[in-house]
């Protein structure tokens, strides 16, 4: 927050109503020293109060647009990295993958399951049984070696 700006704000806002003020009281008491007193006392009260108010919920306010904006380009970075295509183009690398090491084929295998039980990937899903299946086949029968 500019502080600048909140107190002018705030200083503005106080001589408008110590008008308002001023008047009121008068109209309360018929004397016009008293209803100034009364009024210059009552709003220098009301303007540390204001403007306190207007700091901590403008501080609070600017937090919670904060926290909204970086949750925003966070998932814009998260669906930049991991777009349909390149999730696509990893499937696709891993049915071509021909290893001996069974944490990997495992690995590979539980990545094309998870895949394919994304229901909001349904409509790659043939793609990716026809990738899992390629992969698979290129393991079949074959003795994997342990690490």
């Amino acid at each position: 927050m500019d502080i600048k700006r909140g107190l002018a704000k705030s200083l503005l806002y106080r001589a408008i109503t110590i008008g308002l003020g001023l008047l009121t009281a008068y109209i309360a008491t018929g004397d016009i020293l008293t209803a100034f007193l009364v009024s210059i006392l009552t709003e220098i009260v009301q303007f540390f109060w204001y403007f306190g108010y207007d700091t901590v919920w403008t501080y609070y306010d600017e937090k919670r647009l904060r926290k909204m904006i970086g949750e925003e380009y966070r998932q814009k970075e998260i669906k930049l990295k991991l777009s349909l295509e390149s999730i696509n183009d990893i499937a696709r690398e891993f049915s071509k993958v021909d290893t001996f090491i069974p944490q990997v084929y495992n690995s590979v295998l539980s990545f094309y399951n998870r895949i394919l039980q994304n229901k909001e990937l349904k409509e790659l899903h043939e793609d990716f049984l026809e990738y899992k299946n390629a992969f698979e086949t290129i393991h079949k029968g074959r003795e994997l070696a342990e690490s």
